[in-house]
């Protein structure tokens, strides 16, 4: 049902602040939209590599609290834990036929246009609340002429031409409640497809494929385990392939004053990895993958 992974939704305090962070890093965002009758506003990074591979990182503010309507609380919820993502934004196959399927599951739905101030329907979106086993709302969403006309009008806009080599999303992580559970529900209901998993001595990572990237299932391999006793949650982290050698996205990153541990073996068999802390990015800490290895 779910066909690829939109965008990701980083509620930020303070939107000028944010964006000069990631301007700082090399990455263009689009000039500031305000959502009309929303209370919201936002700047986004648009990164991939093609039309089928491409996603944004949405920097949302609140700038009008009473105008927030209650089916987005989870933007100020999320601000008010200490920030990262709020949310995730799909696409469907079949939007319509997606809500009466998740209705039929006992989803909580609701449904609107996002405009900008101009009247323009920016995206037709879909909050998805009260899945089983699923810790945070989802988003699903539908654009006015689809995904390859919104690629080629992005990358005319030149929303692409970052200085910083990201390629592409590889995954995200989410502390499952219950791991068996949570993958029946992502795989049965939503559509995803199950297609690995990676255990070490402190956790088991379940991988489902969403289009060109994974969601990764986290579960405890232990009660020693430093996943243990935390609250389920979509982790404030997002993974990125970098194009080219990862040493040279690291140094360049450390050129442009934020801290990047040299790299190290990942976690996921064939990488190396490092990071950019969450606190150096508006809350999202940005994770760097480079695959010495395909799998």
């Amino acid at each position: 049902m779910l066909t690829r992974i939109d965008h990701l939704i980083l509620p930020v305090a303070d939107l000028n602040a944010a964006a000069a962070a990631f301007e700082r890093l090399g990455l263009v965002l689009t000039p500031r939209t305000a959502h009309a009758g929303l209370g919201t506003a936002n700047r986004a990074a648009f990164i991939g590599p093609d039309a089928a591979r491409f996603i944004y990182l949405e920097l949302l503010a609140i700038e009008d609290p009473a105008l927030l309507p209650p089916s987005r609380r989870h933007y100020r919820e999320t601000l008010e834990r200490g920030g990262g993502l709020a949310s995730v934004a799909f696409a469907a196959a079949d939007l319509d036929a997606a809500l009466v399927r998740l209705s039929a599951a006992g989803a909580e739905i609701d449904r609107s246009a996002v405009r900008a101030d101009d009247g323009r329907l920016l995206v037709d979106a879909v909050v998805v609340r009260g899945l089983p086993f699923i810790p945070f709302p989802l988003l699903l969403v539908s654009y006015p002429g689809g995904f390859e006309a919104r690629y080629a009008r992005s990358r005319a806009l030149g929303r692409f031409e970052h200085t910083f080599p990201l390629r592409r999303l590889d995954h995200l992580a989410v502390l499952a409640p219950d791991l068996e559970a949570a993958t029946r529900t992502w795989v049965d209901l939503l559509g995803l497809q199950a297609v690995g998993e990676v255990t070490t001595p402190a956790l088991v990572i379940r991988q489902l494929r969403c289009g060109d990237a994974i969601l990764e299932l986290l579960a405890p391999a232990g009660p020693g385990s430093p996943l243990a006793g935390r609250s389920p949650a979509l982790l404030p982290v997002a993974a990125w392939e970098v194009e080219g050698p990862l040493e040279v996205a690291a140094a360049l990153a450390r050129e442009r004053g934020f801290t990047c541990p040299p790299p190290e073996p990942g976690v996921i068999p064939g990488t190396i990895r490092t990071a950019i802390p969450a606190a150096e990015l508006g809350g999202l800490a940005m994770q760097l993958l480079e695959y010495v290895a395909r799998p």
